[in-house]
């Protein structure tokens, strides 16, 4: 009974800690499935899901006084959301598609829309952040990462025989894109351990290894983009010579194999490398370049409110900005921006008092990392990995080290210390 008691104040001390958790990296579990079963997938979807609307239930009731503090913010999300989602409902009937995945489309549409996105992005808007102990956070999410990127590592080497067939999403059964971000998101935590927390150890090595694995097997150019782009960061943050030097020998070294690799014709049994020198040096962006124009020509066409937010086969734009000109126009651009600046805002200032966050200031590269993939293949209604990021981020900014409480300045919801 002790030991149930200790559990459950443990539970109860760390509420916002495990929904976090749960939230913006518990979803990776229902992805699991080596075996493609039917049924056990959804199971443990539903579960995670049913506890996630719990959670955020609870913590409506709990920080219904912080929400009020916020409310111009987690307003304005509502409002260019929920304007969206009343674009993408009038779409609906205009998509042209077999029965079966017509049906498909438009549950997910519903799903993603009204269950998965509104509800936690106001509940993460609203958490204090103060009592989030990211330290233990940070533990919870890289060790059962690293476990389970290393039984990925096994099984797509033991089990599949080539990486061209499914084995391009390991023991997942998610899209291969999302799998080189999962597995981005491990790299991304054992470097920030290295260099900004300054924890050693051959562990984070193993993590680095372990995450790059699914990014090469699963041949997907956004995480590499978004992987350069993070440690292009990473050096202007910690602005010491001798990186900026091993960097840009390593680019330098890696394009010259590139060009090598794509000249000589070596390594054509590569996805990995076939995808890559496509986009290098044929500019070759797998037909994203058709729907992007066709966004803007829908955009052109309607650009006050926005015409259709999907296309007659059910694709989108594959960006974020033009998915948002599209389907609502600059009237919509102008809501979002209304809210996106928060994100902003808050964004460069963890960025600016990196060391002071400390441990919670790798959210603001977990957000980066899913704006770039929400910005090359992502669309609004399903990218909820980018406005979950974006809103910790938003409620990261409300933190004031100068009293480490969180405060408004106004009714508005402007954070307080330096933006």
């Amino acid at each position: 009974m002790e030991r149930i008691n200790h559990l459950k104040s443990l539970i109860i001390k760390d509420q916002e800690v495990y929904f976090l958790v749960i939230a913006l990296f518990g979803y990776i579990l229902a992805y699991i499935d080596p075996f493609s079963s039917k049924g056990f997938p959804q199971y443990i979807n539903f579960f995670i899901r049913g506890v996630l609307l719990i959670f955020s239930i609870h913590f409506i009731i709990k920080n219904f006084t912080i929400i009020k503090k916020r409310k111009f913010v987690i307003g304005s999300f509502l409002i260019f959301f929920f304007f969206y989602l009343l674009k993408l409902y009038q779409t609906i009937p205009s998509i042209n598609l077999p029965a079966d995945t017509f049906l498909t489309l438009k549950n997910s549409i519903y799903y993603f829309g009204f269950v998965i996105i509104p509800l936690p992005v106001v509940v993460l808007l609203s958490l204090d952040y103060q009592k989030v102990d990211f330290k233990k956070f940070l533990k919870i999410i890289f060790w059962p990462m690293l476990i389970i990127f290393g039984i990925n590592f096994l099984y797509t080497n033991f089990i599949f025989e080539s990486y061209t067939s499914n084995g391009r999403s390991g023991i997942f059964r998610s899209y291969y894109i999302l799998v080189g971000h999962y597995g981005l998101s491990l790299v991304i935590i054992s470097l920030y351990n290295y260099l900004f927390l300054k924890n050693k150890g051959y562990v984070y090595v193993l993590g680095i290894l372990l995450g790059l694995f699914p990014i090469y097997v699963s041949a997907a150019r956004s995480p590499v983009l978004a992987l350069l782009v993070i440690l292009f960061i990473f050096l202007i943050l910690i602005n010491k010579r001798k990186y900026w030097i091993y960097f840009f020998i390593t680019i330098s070294i890696f394009f010259i194999l590139l060009f090598i690799a794509y000249r000589s014709g070596f390594g054509e049994n590569s996805m990995f490398l076939i995808r890559i020198n496509a986009a290098v040096f044929e500019r070759n962006a797998s037909g994203r370049s058709y729907y992007l124009n066709k966004g803007i020509d829908t955009f052109l066409s309607n650009p006050v409110s926005g015409g259709n937010a999907l296309f007659p086969d059910g694709m989108y734009s594959h960006n974020l900005f033009v998915d948002i000109l599209m389907s609502t126009g600059l009237l919509g651009m102008v809501l979002f921006i209304i809210y996106f600046k928060f994100v902003a805002q808050s964004f460069f200032k963890i960025l600016k008092h990196i060391n002071q966050y400390k441990e919670s200031g790798i959210i603001a590269f977990f957000f980066l990392q899913y704006f770039i993939l929400a910005q090359t293949s992502g669309n609004l209604y399903s990218s909820f990995e980018c406005w979950y990021f974006g809103a910790v981020v938003i409620g990261l900014g409300y933190i004031n080290f100068t009293n480490e409480e969180i405060k408004s300045n106004d009714s508005r919801g402007n954070t307080a210390g330096n933006h």
